[in-house]
C-alpha cells in the first residue's frame, strides 16, 4: 500500500467519524391513534419532512445570528482597532487604518465566535421544531434515539 492509497483511507475514516457525531437524533413516537392509522413508513416520511423544515428553518436563523454577531464585531473592532491608532501615535492616518484593520477582525471574530457556539452546544431547538412540527400532524414523541 503506498502513501496516497493510506493517507485517503485516514482522511476517509476521520470523516466517517466526523459524520457520526454530526448525525441527528430522531424522536420515538407513541404509538397513537395517527401513527397506528398512517404506519410506521408514513409515520418516518412525517419524521423526514419535519427534520428537514426544521434543518431549513434553523439554517436561516443560524445566518440572521452570524451576521448580527459579525456586524456588532466588526463595530466593536473598528472603535477599538481607531482609538489604539489613535493613541499609538500615528494620528488621522493611523486612527482610519487602525478601524479599518479592526473592523475586519472584528466581524471575523463576531462571525466565527456565533459559528462555533452552534457547533459546541446540542441542538434542543431542532428537537423542539421536530417535536411541535410532529404534534401538529398529532403525533406524540415520547423521547429521542
Amino acid at each position: 500500500m503506498n502513501l496516497s492509497t493510506l493517507l485517503a483511507i485516514i482522511v476517509l475514516g476521520i470523516f466517517s467519524i466526523f459524520q457520526m457525531g454530526c448525525s441527528s437524533y430522531r424522536p420515538i413516537l407513541d404509538e397513537n391513534d395517527t401513527y397506528l392509522r398512517n404506519g410506521s413508513q408514513q409515520a418516518e416520511k412525517d419524521i423526514d419532512e419535519c427534520v428537514a423544515k426544521a434543518d431549513r428553518y434553523l439554517e436561516q436563523h443560524k445566518k440572521d445570528r452570524m451576521a448580527k454577531a459579525a456586524g456588532r464585531g466588526a463595530a466593536t473592532g473598528a472603535i477599538l482597532g481607531g482609538v489604539l491608532g489613535a493613541i499609538t501615535g500615528g494620528g488621522l492616518r493611523s486612527a482610519v487604518g487602525g478601524a479599518a484593520v479592526g473592523g475586519v477582525v472584528g466581524a471575523g471574530a463576531g462571525a466565527g465566535k456565533e459559528a462555533a457556539k452552534d457547533n459546541l452546544s446540542p441542538d434542543e431547538m431542532k428537537n423542539n421544531y421536530v417535536t411541535r412540527c410532529l404534534n401538529r400532524k398529532n403525533y406524540d414523541v415520547i423521547g429521542w434515539k
